[in-house]
This record gives C-alpha cells, sequence and structure tokens, in this order.
C-alpha cells in the first residue's frame, strides 16, 4: 500500500514518545489532534477533538466522541471549499473552540493503517452513516493519540448488510485545494487518493472493520462530555 510519508502530509512532524506511551484505559477521556508542520508556526495541532476511550489495545483502538464534547480548530479566515480551511499565512497560532454537535461518533483504528472508520449512534441504535477518514496512524500521547487528517475521505450510507449500501468518496476538492496553494504537493496528493482508493474499496466489500460487529462499542448511555485539560495544545504536555 502506498502511504505518504513525507511533506505537509504524511508522517506525524515530531518524534516518538521514548519510551512509548501504553494503551490508554478503558473509560479515561482523551485528546486526538491532529498535527501538522505548519510554515507559521511549524510542527503545531492543527485541529482537536475530545473523546472517550472504549478499547485499547495493540490490534485496535476505539474511541468515541459525544456531543457537547470539546473541540478547537485553528483560528482565521475560512478559505477554500466549504469556506472552513485557513490558508498557509493566515493563522495566527491561536485556536478557536468550539463544542461537537450531532450524534455520539466512535472511532475505530487498526494501529499502523493509514485511516480510522467512523460511525455515528443516536442514543438508541447505530445510524445509517458510515465514515473512513484517511490519516496517518494514530500515535499515543499521553494526552491521547495524535494523527494528521489528510483532507480526503470516504463517506458511505445505508446497511453494509444489504443492496442499500452506498459509498462514495469526499473533500477530494479539499486535497485540490491543498496542491494548488502549495501545501502538498501533486505526489503527495496522489498517494493520498491511493490510500482513499483502497479505503474505498474496503467499504465496497464490507470488509476489515466495515463488515465487523461493533455490538461491542455501543457507546454507554451514561457517557459524560470531555473537556480539554490545560496544555491539550503543547506537543510535548
Amino acid at each position: 500500500m502506498a502511504t505518504p510519508t513525507t511533506g505537509p502530509f504524511g508522517d506525524l512532524p515530531t518524534a516518538p514518545y521514548e519510551p512509548p506511551v501504553p494503551p490508554h484505559a478503558p473509560g479515561t477521556d482523551v485528546v486526538q489532534r491532529s498535527v501538522r508542520d505548519f510554515p507559521e508556526t511549524g510542527p503545531a495541532v492543527g485541529f482537536a477533538v475530545g473523546g472517550t476511550v472504549l478499547h485499547d489495545s495493540e490490534d485496535l483502538i476505539v474511541m468515541m466522541t459525544v456531543p457537547g464534547s470539546a473541540m478547537a480548530g485553528r483560528r482565521g479566515p475560512g478559505s477554500g471549499p466549504n469556506g472552513r480551511l485557513v490558508a498557509p499565512g493566515d493563522w495566527d497560532g491561536s485556536y478557536e473552540l468550539s463544542a461537537w454537535r450531532g450524534s455520539t461518533v466512535v472511532r475505530a483504528h487498526r494501529p499502523g493503517e493509514p485511516w480510522s472508520i467512523w460511525r455515528w449512534h443516536d442514543g438508541t441504535d447505530w445510524t445509517p452513516r458510515w465514515y473512513g477518514n484517511l490519516e496517518a496512524p494514530w500515535r499515543r500521547t499521553p494526552l491521547g493519540y495524535d494523527m494528521q487528517d489528510w483532507a480526503l475521505d470516504v463517506v458511505a450510507e445505508g446497511d453494509p448488510a444489504t443492496d442499500d449500501w452506498r459509498v462514495a468518496m469526499k473533500d477530494e476538492d479539499e486535497l485540490a485545494w491543498f496542491v494548488d496553494n502549495g501545501t502538498a504537493t501533486r505526489e503527495i496528493a496522489e498517494r493520498i487518493t491511493e490510500v482513499g482508493a483502497t479505503v474505498r474499496g474496503i467499504f465496497e466489500r464490507r470488509e476489515g472493520l466495515v463488515g465487523a460487529d461493533w455490538g461491542a462499542f455501543v457507546p454507554p448511555a451514561d457517557a459524560g462530555l470531555v473537556t480539554f485539560p490545560e496544555g491539550w495544545q503543547e506537543l510535548r504536555p
């Protein structure tokens, strides 16, 4: 599998923790952060979201985020597709704080894979919405997990066990915008697109986590929202 490994999109621009951070216990409140090398600041958190660990082992990590949990993104004028991206040079290093909205999302990641699989639970049942988020493999930190979002995504709707299953790509325009403004090279974008084709195939064939039993990862009914701890934006807290 071709995986981006260099440039602003690729491996995390920070050294791994030594010794490695051990798995987080179920029920632990964590922060997941997307980390990239920005021209304004150097390596920094691009966005972050609070969550709670449902499972963490060498083979699988699962975390959930309930509505009202903390979120943060780079502060700056929205540019590019959808008006939600901050162009190079427009970030002053500060963050806009917000909260997760909608249903509870559950993210599942197999360590080493450059993607995670998302599902939403409305408090009664899983919704028909699925998501394949392309990203650098997660790295455990004392606060939770770091990764790097690669803009391109796979979306699916329906029940993978039935004929109503529909799969498509999402945010190709955002990846193209990153190429146009020099944030990502065409080579990196092509390699990200290859990963996207791999993930789309997994969805279309109902393989891996898409075909797995998610019964063990139903969000607890009493799950609470998660706030950020002090120093959440520091890469070495």
